[in-house]
């Protein structure tokens, strides 16, 4: 895309004459609110395109703004270039393509993708004096990846993933070029070296905040690196869905040092993690807002351990063995009050494959499952992928409409009696837009749909039930 510059506007154009006498003596702030108001705008417009388009179309929704004159145009162009589309700074005349740099605060190379190869090559006598987010994905083998370019201190943000060939050391460079990191995103493998480099870095860097492990091995954490992390007490968000923390390890690391409190200052955690060792984790994290955890076994209760923490607002379990769920585990966790998003479910792959682990709910009455759902008042996410110990859920689906209030989206595991839903005169979820559905029993609609297939009954009947649902699908038809 050509670059948006004063110099490319006739002296007399219109735009300009009208915005002289009516928008060249508004403040500084107004003027940018203005285009931040635009960019915002642009940004939800642009939001379902990709790369390129995106870009494009962005520079369109700001074009108008830079064209108004001198000062417009020199605060538009740098909010444009503040987060551009890599290549289109690589296609920028050379002499010209630093002045650009200077305004980037976000770039990512996709070295996946034909059009960023030559970036790397275009920016390697460049600069980037505000950069604050920096991302690589994907270094090919070949490619020898120089970042000195992009390391700079004003960087808080840095993202590094797919690139296993890249030397151990570039951990350390990164580390003392970039003091002021907050959010760093890795790919995790084991190896000595590795870990040591890892366990550097992240001593290093002092003002880390969020922190997130991608693994394609699910390797489990090192020791050093287990100990490295629980020990932070800046560190509010650790993402680590795939690397197992096993009960010997988090004990082997406790004995290691008596006085240490795991995650005491933990906003969001995402954990893959033996059952056992749930409660030995999480007993300092008091603070909790989000948790996702990923069981590896279900040996152990973690419901009771869960249910001291009251500032939850997003809670998901996804065990990965066959379990029967009783009442009186969930009840454990009836006391958070504040979720607004509640996940039980099977392997985070595929909740609702038929042949993979079920989870069973087991001795549940209607009143005692009314009881525990009528807990969460602020609920507007659901995912429940339990299986009814009995042939199907009858009136479940009813009283999770009757209790929470706020429910927008509702994913339900097992077969369903839809024709219990007419026992109620009103919606039964007043404010749902999404809702799927494992398997719908065969139910006697009335006489007006005689010759319309099942599935369309039975859109049209829960359409007529349900409120304003957007998107609905459930299995196939027992």
């Amino acid at each position: 895309m050509p670059c948006v510059t004063v110099d490319q506007r006739p002296e007399n154009d219109s735009t300009t004459i009208m915005s002289t006498s009516k928008c060249s003596h508004l403040p500084t702030e107004i003027q940018m609110s203005i285009l931040e108001f635009l960019a915002e705008d642009a940004r939800h417009a642009v939001s379902t395109l990709q790369y390129d388009e995106a870009w494009r179309c962005y520079a369109q929704f700001l074009l108008p703004a830079i064209l108004v004159n001198r000062d417009w145009s020199a605060r538009g162009t740098n909010l444009l270039w503040r987060e551009p589309f890599t290549p289109a700074l690589a296609s920028v005349q050379p002499q010209r393509r630093q002045y650009y740099a200077d305004k980037v605060q976000s770039i990512g190379l996709y070295l996946y993708r034909q059009d960023h190869v030559e970036c790397p090559t275009a920016f390697a006598k460049l600069s980037f004096p505000q950069l604050r987010r920096l991302e690589i994905n994907s270094c090919p083998p070949w490619m020898k990846l120089d970042l000195r370019p992009y390391l700079s201190s004003s960087i808080t943000s840095f993202t590094m993933l797919g690139c296993p060939h890249l030397p151990n050391s570039l951990l350390d460079l990164i580390a003392f070029c970039c003091p002021k990191l907050r959010d760093v995103h890795l790919d995790y493998m084991a190896g000595h070296h590795k870990n040591e480099h890892l366990v550097k870095f992240l001593r290093k860097c002092r003002h880390l905040r969020d922190f997130a492990l991608s693994s394609q091995d699910g390797s489990d954490f090192s020791l050093d690196v287990l100990e490295t992390l629980a020990s932070r007490k800046q560190l509010e968000s650790l993402y680590a869905p795939v690397n197992l923390i096993s009960y010997h390890s988090i004990e082997t690391v406790m004995q290691r040092n008596s006085r240490l409190r795991p995650f005491r200052n933990a906003r969001n955690l995402s954990l893959s993690i033996e059952s056992r060792a749930v409660r030995p984790v999480l007993l300092a994290a008091e603070f909790l807002v989000e948790l996702e955890l990923n069981l590896a076994d279900s040996e152990h209760d973690v419901f009771g351990t869960i249910g001291s923490f009251s500032c939850l607002e997003t809670l998901e379990i996804s065990f990965s063995t066959t379990e029967r769920l009783s009442i009186q585990e969930l009840q454990s966790i009836s006391g958070l009050t504040r979720l607004k998003e509640l996940v039980i479910c099977g392997p985070p792959s595929d909740p609702y494959q038929a042949n993979g682990p079920l989870l069973i709910a087991h001795a549940w009455t209607d009143d005692d499952f009314e009881s525990w759902v009528s807990s969460y008042p602020n609920l507007e996410k659901l995912t429940f992928g339990v299986r009814p110990i009995a042939s199907h859920w009858i009136s479940e689906t009813r009283l999770i409409g009757k209790s929470c209030p706020e429910l927008t989206t509702l994913s339900m595991d097992g077969i369903h009696d839809i024709g219990a839903w007419r026992v109620s005169s009103q919606p039964v979820f007043p404010t749902l837009l999404e809702l799927e559905l494992g398997q719908l029993k065969p139910w006697p609609f009335s006489t007006r749909y005689v010759g319309r297939n099942y599935s369309w009954c039975a859109e049209t009947y829960m359409r007529t039930v349900l409120s304003r649902p957007k998107n609905m699908q459930w299995g196939s038809l027992s």
